[in-house]
């Protein structure tokens, strides 16, 4: 009864907040009201027994329904209001698991793009590879709360930056945040380009918690080849990638150690892809990327645990499926990975279906 008491209070505070919107909209010189909903449903299943170095196995199941409203003016400007609802298959919970907030503000040119506020995690570019983000943390955290701003027409030619507040510091929470950057610049059939990380994991307000700071920096610059193989005339050619990044990262735990430590390793992945069917390979040598992984886990690193191995090797090979269908409004992506972190074999399969929709409503202003 607490936690529905407390979804159904979010929900009266958001069904007000696009109330004062939508009123908000008939004084305002905007020229579109903006209406959609995003869904998505998640099975991630990993097996990893027989690993030492990949954490606890598990099954996700879950769906999530974002609605939203929002405004549009000048053509380039919006605001935009709307919740995520996320139900885990199998909670007791007697409405939703949670029960989140989206408002933001985007300004969107041609080449310019700027978000501030509580926005979805998907408008970034970069930072993509799993060292970063593994793919339950891209579902369960999908919201950046903080700024983003990049240039670049395209996901292939751009720079960005971003800073999501990830914990603001209380009794129950240390205070946490990223600042994130990425570039790529095409050459030809090769495109080059940086990712880089800032993590800081630091104190709360319960006296009984041991004061401490983490900082985690992970830079990786990299360059990538991409070629397309023409096949049954043409009309079904095979995509085929391959990459090579440098990974160097500064890690420091001030209560703990005070030392700085400096991991590194290089990551080759290579990929072929037909017809949404796609095989890829990545290979990991080096150190131990994830120095506190022991101390701090995912609350200090956000992607796949299988970068700490003491083994010097992870090795990932997967295959999978990932189309759109219907104006790109569905999208369906199915996989199975085998991975080795030097120890043991383990899998992981998964399913993610995706639903967006939306468009606009001419609005014209009363005078």
């Amino acid at each position: 009864m607490f936690l529905l008491s407390i979804i159904m209070r979010r929900l009266s505070l958001y069904i007000a907040l696009v109330i004062v919107l939508v009123a908000g909209v008939q004084r305002a010189s905007a020229q579109s009201l903006l209406l959609g909903a995003d869904f998505a449903t998640l099975f991630d299943n990993t097996e990893y027994s027989t690993m030492s170095y990949a954490g606890r196995s598990e099954t996700l199941f879950s769906a999530r329904l974002t609605p939203y409203l929002g405004v549009e003016w000048s053509q380039n400007s919006r605001l935009v209001f709307g919740a995520d609802l996320v139900q885990d298959f199998g909670h007791d919970s007697k409405l939703v698991s949670d029960v989140n907030v989206l408002m933001y503000y985007n300004l969107s040119l041609p080449k310019v793009k700027v978000f501030a506020g509580i926005f979805p995690r998907g408008e970034m570019y970069g930072l993509r590879a799993p060292l970063f983000f593994d793919r339950g943390y891209r579902y369960y955290h999908n919201r950046i709360q903080g700024v983003m701003a990049r240039y670049g027409a395209t996901d292939r030619s751009f720079v960005e930056f971003a800073m999501d507040y990830t914990g603001m510091r209380s009794v129950d929470t240390r205070e946490s945040f990223m600042i994130m950057m990425s570039g790529y610049m095409p050459i030809k059939w090769f495109y080059m380009g940086f990712d880089f990380l800032m993590g800081h994991y630091a104190k709360d307000y319960n006296p009984a918690t041991a004061d401490g700071v983490v900082d985690n920096l992970m830079a990786t610059p990299f360059i990538r080849f991409d070629y397309s193989l023409a096949v049954g005339g043409g009309s079904a050619p095979i995509s085929l990638g391959a990459e090579a990044r440098y990974i160097v990262s500064l890690q420091r735990d001030r209560h703990a150690e005070n030392v700085w430590r400096a991991p590194m390793g290089g990551e080759i992945l290579v990929e072929a892809e037909w017809y949404g069917v796609s095989l890829r390979n990545r290979l990991y040598l080096g150190g131990n990327l994830l120095t506190h992984y022991d101390r701090y886990g995912a609350d200090l690193y956000y992607g796949v645990p299988f970068y700490r191995t003491m083994e010097g090797i992870y090795d990932a090979i997967e295959l999978s499926y990932n189309r759109s269908f219907c104006d790109n409004t569905l999208s369906v992506e199915a996989g199975i990975s085998l991975d080795y972190d030097g120890v043991g074999w383990g899998t992981r399969q998964f399913i993610l279906l995706g639903v967006n929709f939306g468009g606009k409503i001419p609005f014209k202003a009363n005078k």
